[in-house]
């Protein structure tokens, strides 16, 4: 029964601590923390979330990212020309934003976005650096889904072009046989 109990509270203190991490109770109010209802969420003080994002550190870093990520994600070809022109230069978190927008651009893009994400990954801050990295492992993944696609487009166009030259060889093979079975039955 100790043990249980026991295992029962580490499991919800584990619960808390991901939750609070997350900012999933910053609206719950526990008997006891009344006052930690008025202070604001996540979401109210990052105020600036889908803009373009930087390496400022604070509580609004990630849902900073996160948000661009989406907008990238969802946006038309006029949004990432124009969101491409306002990332232009070397600042690594430009750098950053500029592959995630690529990322979601034009197959095309897809290798530059790879390229900045490998080089300007390390100057990310610690705390942003496994999104990135995830992000980073998806457009891989996808890059690699084009690639096999490619590829068996390739490898589907090599067997029709050797089936096309079968077919000539066979069609030559009947005629041959069709001229030497007329032979045969002409001759006595």
């Amino acid at each position: 029964m100790k043990g249980q109990r026991l295992l029962t509270g580490i499991t919800t203190g584990m619960l808390v601590s991901l939750l609070s991490a997350c900012g999933a109770l910053s609206n719950i109010t526990l008997p006891g923390n009344e006052h930690v209802a008025d202070t604001p969420s996540v979401q109210d003080s990052c105020h600036g979330a889908g803009d373009l994002p930087d390496f400022k550190e604070g509580n609004c870093l990630l849902d900073e990212w996160v948000a661009f990520a989406l907008q990238a994600q969802r946006g038309n070809d006029q949004w990432r020309d124009s969101t491409l022109m306002q990332l232009e230069g070397n600042r690594h978190d430009r750098r950053l934003a500029r592959a995630i927008v690529l990322s979601w651009g034009d197959e095309s893009d897809w290798e530059l976005a790879s390229d900045l994400y490998k080089a300007d990954l390390p100057t990310a801050p610690s705390r942003l650096q496994p999104l990135l990295r995830q992000w980073l492992n998806g457009l891989e993944e996808r890059r690699g889904l084009i690639a096999d696609r490619d590829k068996s487009e390739g490898v589907r166009r090599k067997l029709s072009a050797e089936n096309a030259q079968l077919s000539k060889k066979l069609e030559a093979l009947t005629a041959i046989e069709e001229a030497i079975n007329s032979r045969r039955q002409t001759t006595p």
